[in-house]
């Protein structure tokens, strides 16, 4: 078997390595005074990579009985992943409502629009890896642009701390976030249109996410400082997190078990096996 997107777990690694880089200042450096959303969201985020990583190494080197045994485990990553997003996106909200933060009172809501296209975009990606498990180019492509929805917010906090011009030394800097956020998604686009460019016979799943990261600066720009929508993220803090834990984990997994059942085991054609 040709197997596409060979070494794919050296990009999982060196994206580990640059979120670390990207979040060592606000996230990593201050781990002792972290909420526990927080350190979830690390935790399953840090843990899904590693899972991708680890399923491109054991099927680079013919593992395949390990390779879908590590995959079982999605079923309760990608639930837990959705767990600690609702989570941050929550603490988001209260920390927006509380006119305290200067950094959220400029970019809270729309963080928030951007971060729950960003979350739903996962699952679906996640769901549509597994729908398609039998064709195995396109089930690698939409497991690997997961850490594509990354790369932008990665992208635009290493930008904002070592690219001259919005380098962000203090709340008087903060405006330039903005084009952070900008600017890091376009380097996830160009990404994606380099690795469809690569894999046009399955790689429908990199044009997918460059439109969704594409619609999450639109959204940011518009919807995020809409009144209807700044009244509904500051709405969504005043709900109890754990409830909106239980509905994004039970979300995940309704989705995850849809995606299983509507492709039952069948053997795999010859063109579905090509990269």
């Amino acid at each position: 078997m040709n197997m596409p997107y060979r070494n794919a777990w050296m990009f999982c690694l060196a994206i580990i390595a640059m979120t670390v880089l990207a979040f060592w200042p606000g996230y990593f450096s201050k781990l002792g005074t972290a909420k526990i959303a927080w350190h979830l969201h690390a935790v399953t985020a840090t843990a899904w990579m590693l899972l991708l990583a680890a399923q491109s190494w054991s099927i680079d080197r013919g593992h395949r009985a390990r390779h879908r045994s590590l995959g079982l485990a999605v079923f309760a990553l990608v639930p837990l992943f959705l767990v600690g997003a609702a989570g941050v996106e929550h603490s988001m909200a209260m920390a927006t409502a509380s006119g305290e933060d200067p950094f959220y009172n400029l970019w809270g809501s729309p963080l928030g629009i951007y971060d729950l296209l960003g979350s739903a975009a996962f699952v679906l990606f996640a769901a549509l890896a597994l729908r398609e498990r039998r064709n195995v180019a396109r089930h690698a492509a939409w497991l690997l642009a997961t850490p594509l929805l990354l790369i932008g917010p990665a992208l635009g906090r290493v930008y904002n701390a070592h690219l001259p011009g919005l380098v962000i030394n203090g709340p008087q800097d903060f405006p330039l976030f903005r084009w952070s956020v900008h600017l890091g998604g376009l380097t996830g686009v160009l990404i994606a249109v380099w690795l469809w460019s690569r894999h046009r016979r399955n790689g429908q799943p990199w044009l997918v996410v460059a439109a969704v990261i594409l619609l999450q600066s639109l959204l940011f720009e518009t919807v995020g400082f809409a009144k209807a929508w700044n009244s509904v993220f500051l709405a969504f803090g005043d709900v109890p997190v754990a409830v909106h834990a239980v509905g994004a984990g039970l979300f995940g997994l309704a989705a995850l078990s849809w995606a299983w059942r509507s492709n039952p085991h069948r053997r795999q054609t010859p063109t579905e096996m090509a990269a």
